[in-house]
């Protein structure tokens, strides 16, 4: 039921038609856009979201986008009292801080499918870590050594208590993904790197820390007309792209995708 269906007969037509037609829900924490003409209305929504999904319990407002080299948004809270919660995700527990961490419930099959793809005896790097949602799922299901990089204090310590919570281990790295040929000294087999909003330059800086052979999942946020130009560019660069497809829209016109590569 969409939330226009649960607020039919509480709010007038020409305000029903302003709501968002989705929510996203992390752990308990229900996550949705109003926009400012339904200031007024806001505390109704909340309501009317948590009646409708029992598991929320707390309901924050999107206020701004993702911002700052943490990637961490701002959100108003309409309902509960914290921003903590925790997220249970192909057969993994995190626990995360809304407020304090980048996370995306929207990537689940991605990180579902990269952990099927994984292979036992890899070495496999996650750029742009955070608590660890890429990695911990793969450790569950192969024999592999994980290492998770992130420049965000707040998420190494959460991604340090979720591998705790689900009994593996991981060498956890707060720094800088701009000098990621510095920090590691031998290559992987395998590197994801769901990187920031407009930062395609990390792909290259990861060439040299990549084995002969070994495999990019690269994200990037595009335009589909943009989408052939860019496949050409990454092919004259030396990329073979072994798989690529749309992860879903993030905004008007714009997608994020992901393309599954290894050098020539």
């Amino acid at each position: 039921m969409s939330l226009k269906d649960l607020l039919k007969g509480k709010l007038p037509q020409e305000k029903l038609t302003l709501l968002p037609g989705g929510f996203e829900v992390i752990g308990e924490i229900g996550i949705i856009n109003i926009p400012s003409a339904l200031d007024d209305e806001k505390y109704l929504i909340a309501q009317a979201l948590a009646s409708h999904r029992k598991d929320i319990r707390t309901v924050l407002r999107k206020v701004d986008k993702l911002k700052g080299e943490k990637r961490i948004g701002e959100f108003e809270l309409l309902l509960g009292n914290t921003t903590g919660t925790l997220h249970r995700e192909n057969g993994c527990i995190f626990q995360v801080d809304i407020a304090k961490t980048y996370f995306s419930g929207k990537l689940a099959f991605e990180r579902n499918r990269i952990s099927e793809s994984a292979k036992d005896g890899e070495n496999i790097l996650v750029l742009f870590c955070g608590v660890g949602p890429f990695l911990i799922p793969i450790k569950k299901r192969r024999n592999v050594n994980i290492t998770g990089l992130d420049n965000n204090p707040d998420a190494c310590a959460l991604f340090r208590k979720n591998a705790e919570l689900n009994n593996i281990g991981a060498d956890i790295i707060l720094g800088d993904a701009n000098l990621m040929a510095d920090l590691f000294k031998k290559p992987f087999d395998r590197i994801v790197m769901p990187a920031p909003y407009s930062q395609d330059h990390f792909l290259m800086l990861a060439c040299p820390i990549l084995k002969s052979g070994g495999t990019i999942h690269f994200y990037t946020f595009k335009k589909d007309f943009e989408i052939p130009h860019f496949k050409r560019l990454l092919e004259e660069k030396g990329w073979h792209i072994d798989f690529y497809r749309d992860c879903g829209g993030v905004a008007p016109r714009v997608k994020r995708y992901v393309f599954d590569m290894q050098r020539r």
